[in-house]
This record gives C-alpha cells, structure tokens and sequence, in this order.
C-alpha cells in the first residue's frame, strides 16, 4: 500500500514540475469571442487585432494588450523592412543574391576625405550592422540553421575592414597633429631661446654700460679728489713760504 500511495502522491507533483514554461513570446492568443457575445461586437474586435498587427507603430503580440515604442533601441538589432506600408523586423535575413553578393568595404582614400564627425557616425552605422549579423547568426544557430548559408561572415568582415581603416585614418590624423603640435613647440621654443639670448645679450651689454659709467664717475671723482688735494698742497706750501719772509723783513730795522 505504501508505494502506491507514494506514487499517487508524488503523480501529480511531477507532471506540475515538467510542466513546460509558458513566455510571454509563446503567449497564447485571448479568445476573440466571449460567452454572450453579439457577433457585431466579435467582428469588431477581430478587425481591431487586425489592424493592431498590421498597424505600422503598434505592438508585435497584439494580443497581450502592451504597449510598445516603435522607436525602441532594441529593434536595430533586427532587420527592418516596410512593404506596401506595413513594417516588419526580420530576425533572420533571408539569402539574397542582389544584396548579398554586391558592396564592399569603405578604403582608406575614401575614409581619409571624411571629416571627424562623418567617421564617428560611419563607425557607430557599422557597429549597429555587426550588431545586426551578430544577433542573425545567433537566432540562426538557435534555430539550427547553418550560418554559412546566411552569408552573415563575408558581411562582418566588411564593417570590420572598414572599422579598421576607419581606426587607421584617426591614426593618421592623430600622429600628423602631433607632429604638428611637435614642430610649433620646437619652433616655439627656438624663438624663446633667441628672446632668451637677446635679452641676456642686452642685459649684459647695460651691465657693461653701467660698469664702463662707475668707472668714468670714479675716475672723474678721483681726479677732482687730485685736483682738490693738489690745491690744499700749494696753498699750504705758499703759506710756508711767505711766513719766513715776513720773519726776515720783521727782523730788520
């Protein structure tokens, strides 16, 4: 009795464990039509889900009521396609010859006429296109599909080329602004160094100036010191001289 009584008990446990997870992208369709519904009224709500789903900026699951922004970032990870005035995002691009077998990588002359602005776009376009084969492949593969045959590889490899010559034309640009930067500091610099040397050769021709006057002026003071020293002797050897005479003529009668 006991077996049996566990397995009927653990039955219904395992049958709600590997009950498969219903997403809100496997959502089942809400029925149209209602118990005690007019088929005026049935018929109305069939054309509004209608043309919810065939609205250009409605909602991909009309049927479970949410709002979405057409412009959401997350839809340039997907193809976007409009025909007949009805727009659609395509996961996984079909192979197409026309398009598939034709474009080419930008080349490095062509990248080198752009300005700076043009190539951060250019690389931020190419970047949402890798982005795009990227999220192609991976739904590819999540479906089993091979990924040769999308031909999503030779495309990367374009918008990495052109990324790539993208990066060498701002390297480019970078070491020449450089080098230009470079030669006006050096030209920057002779200039400094000859206002140096001008004006140390102007300060030191003043200071020989001003040294060549000190030595004028102390010439000139010393010659007036000489002149004044000069007088005083004479006049003082004058005095000596009279002062005897006067004794002698004193000393006669």
């Amino acid at each position: 009795m006991l077996p049996s009584i566990q397995a009927r008990t653990f039955s219904p446990l395992l049958s709600f464990v590997l009950r498969p997870r219903t997403l809100a992208t496997h959502a089942t369709a809400v029925p149209t039509t209602y118990p005690g519904t007019p088929p005026v009224q049935a018929h109305s709500k069939k054309a509004a889900v209608s043309s919810a789903s065939t609205n250009e900026g409605g909602a991909l699951r009309p049927h479970l009521n949410i709002p979405v922004n057409p412009n959401h970032g997350l839809y340039g990870f997907f193809r976007r396609t409009e025909k007949d005035g009805v727009v659609s995002y395509e996961t996984v691009e079909q192979n197409n010859a026309l398009t598939t077998n034709t474009g080419r990588s930008w080349t490095a002359a062509e990248l080198r006429l752009k300005s700076f602005k043009d190539l951060h776009t250019l690389w931020y376009v190419l970047l949402r296109e890798r982005n795009l084969l990227a999220s192609q492949a991976e739904e590819a593969r999540r479906h089993g599909i091979t990924v040769g045959v999308l031909n999503v590889k030779q495309k990367s490899l374009r918008c990495r080329k052109s990324m790539a010559r993208i990066k060498y034309v701002i390297n480019e640009r970078r070491l020449a602004y450089e080098g230009a930067v470079g030669a006006l500091r050096e030209q920057r610099e002779k200039e400094l160094a000859a206002l140096r040397e001008e004006r140390v050769a102007e300060e030191r021709a003043e200071a020989a100036a001003a040294q060549a006057a000190a030595k004028a002026a102390d010439k000139e003071s010393r010659q007036d010191a000489g002149q004044a020293q000069s007088a005083a002797n004479l006049a003082a050897q004058g005095l000596f001289e009279t002062a005897p005479q006067n004794e002698g003529q004193a000393k006669r009668p």
